[in-house]
Order: C-alpha cells, then structure tokens, then sequence
C-alpha cells in the first residue's frame, strides 16, 4: 500500500488551521521553510519521519490522526477524533451533538436501501 502523502498534508493543513497557526508560525515551530511546509501540506513533497513527529507534536496530535487515511484499522482513529471533538464542548452542546447523531443513525438506516437502488 502507497502512503497517500496529499491526504497526510491535507490533515496537516487542517489541523493546523483549527489550531489557529499560520503556515509561516509552524514552520517556525518545527524549524522547516513555509515553503517546504507549503509543499507538505500540499502533498508535493515527503517527509522525513523527524519532520512527521515535529508537526505531529507541534499540532499536538496523534501520528494516527494524521495518517487515518492512510491505516486500514482507523476505528481507534475515529473514536480519538469523536472524543476530541466532543472534549471542550459543555453538557448542553454534548447532550444536544448525541441527540442529532442518534437522529442521523437512525435516518441513514431506514434510508439504506437507496444505496442498493441503482440511478436512473
């Protein structure tokens, strides 16, 4: 299996977003160019696993989580992320995010069998 490098670097821009970092502040973080960083995170370059483990921790992020596109077994991925999402959210917001996900469950079983119907 091929590393999907574009994928990585799109999690990377994603993240570091959220985190509110500019690209030219964590290029500063993790001691690499903006423009090298530019090209990670555009899927143009590889990087080194130093450099992976330098904006995994300065993202103050699992190496999972950057690379959940790219490991067959991501359940564990996808529960870290529900729990990261749901982490700094209050009782209300926690109560009302459980309402609509069992909401959108039970919508996208009863309609499964529009997946099985073939377009016209």
């Amino acid at each position: 299996m091929a590393i999907n490098f574009v994928q990585i670097g799109k999690h990377i821009g994603e993240i570091r977003k959220r985190r509110g970092l500019s690209q030219q502040k964590l290029s500063e973080i993790i001691d690499k160019s903006p423009t090298y960083l530019s090209y990670i995170e555009g899927g143009l370059k590889c990087m080194s696993l130093d450099t992976f483990v330098s904006i995994a921790n300065a993202l103050q992020v699992s190496a999972d989580e950057l690379l959940k596109d790219n490991i067959e077994n991501n359940i564990k991925v996808a529960n870290h992320e529900f729990a990261s999402l749901i982490a700094d959210c209050s009782e209300y917001e926690k109560r009302v995010l459980l309402s609509m996900l069992k909401t959108a469950k039970t919508a996208m079983r009863e309609n499964r069998h529009l997946l099985l119907t073939r377009r016209k």
